[in-house]
């Protein structure tokens, strides 16, 4: 089966070459122009992404260690009550009249 354009001659009957478009020096240098800055701001964007991630490393574990402290906290203030509590009983059971 032979593949026929709109004009039913075959698709591959006549090769259409173009013409090679010329790029003028000023829009090379604008190409280039864009290219290098497209590469300096991924370049930028890079850095602030391992900043912002070393950031949030540092506020991860900062988080980690005031958990640790509350944690820390929570178990002396129970320690307190329960000798507190224990101290006022044995007041309770003196007799002071």
């Amino acid at each position: 089966m032979q593949l026929e354009n709109a004009n039913g001659a075959g698709v591959y009957a006549e090769a259409v070459l173009e013409q090679p478009s010329h790029i003028g020096l000023e829009s090379l240098k604008l190409l280039e122009g864009r290219v290098d800055g497209i590469l300096a701001r991924q370049a930028a964007l890079c850095a602030e992404r391992d900043r912002l991630h070393a950031e949030l490393q540092d506020a991860q574990n900062r988080i980690a260690e005031l958990k640790r402290q509350v944690d820390t906290y929570e178990r002396e203030r129970t320690q307190v009550r329960a000798r507190v509590e224990s101290i006022l009983g044995r007041l309770e059971g003196l007799d002071l009249s």
